[in-house]
């Protein structure tokens, strides 16, 4: 199969890393557990221009250099790696691509055949919905922690694995398209994508 794969906070620790920057440059003590919202202006506050330089400031820092993989992110993208086509298409913005070229290439060398970058979050320019690189990768399941994200892939009969490792930003009372799973670890991925292909014959 053809799988859509995301990369902050379902193969990387971003915010993590992100919090880590913050909290030393503004001696705070935000905890991952406490971003009901991955609007950083949202939960920490400041001017949206503040939080821009922030973030590119971020970017240049050796906090976004030394960001840690997720828990059970390399074995599993190994696994999945060796049967299925795996596709990155991430909501980064374009002047980061190459970092998040070689941030992959240190930790999941030869796992994935195309790396897309949205230009979602926080990029100057022309940006992509991931439904539409979803489509031309033609993509049959999407792993992302972004419930809006996730929303527009199901939108466009994509089947979508909602990674929730506790993540309090994608929370909702809201019932979930059918096409839409919860999934609470990279092994009930791995687990999840297995069964998606034997009930459509691509096990």
């Amino acid at each position: 199969m053809i799988i859509g794969v995301d990369i902050d906070e379902v193969l990387a620790e971003l915010l993590e890393a992100y919090l880590r920057y913050y909290n030393q440059k503004y001696n705070t003590k935000t905890q991952k557990e406490e971003m009901f919202s991955y609007s950083f202006r949202e939960v920490l506050g400041g001017t949206e221009e503040e939080n821009q330089q922030n973030l590119l400031d971020f970017f240049k820092s050796e906090y976004f250099q030394n960001i840690k993989p997720v828990k059970g992110a390399l074995k599993s993208i190994n696994l999945l790696a060796q049967k299925h086509r795996l596709c990155i298409i991430t909501a980064r913005p374009h002047i980061i691509q190459k970092e998040t070229e070689q941030w992959l290439l240190k930790h999941f060398p030869d796992d994935f055949h195309s790396i897309n970058l949205t230009n979602q979050w926080h990029g100057k320019g022309e940006k992509q919905l991931k439904s539409e690189v979803g489509k031309k990768q033609n993509i049959q399941i999407m792993i992302d922690d972004s419930l809006q994200h996730a929303l527009d892939c199901a939108a466009q009969g994509i089947y979508v694995l909602l990674a929730d490792f506790s993540y309090p930003w994608n929370q909702t009372s809201e019932k979930l398209p059918e096409n839409i799973k919860r999934v609470r670890s990279w092994e009930e991925i791995v687990a999840e994508i297995n069964s998606y292909g034997k009930k459509h014959g691509r096990g």
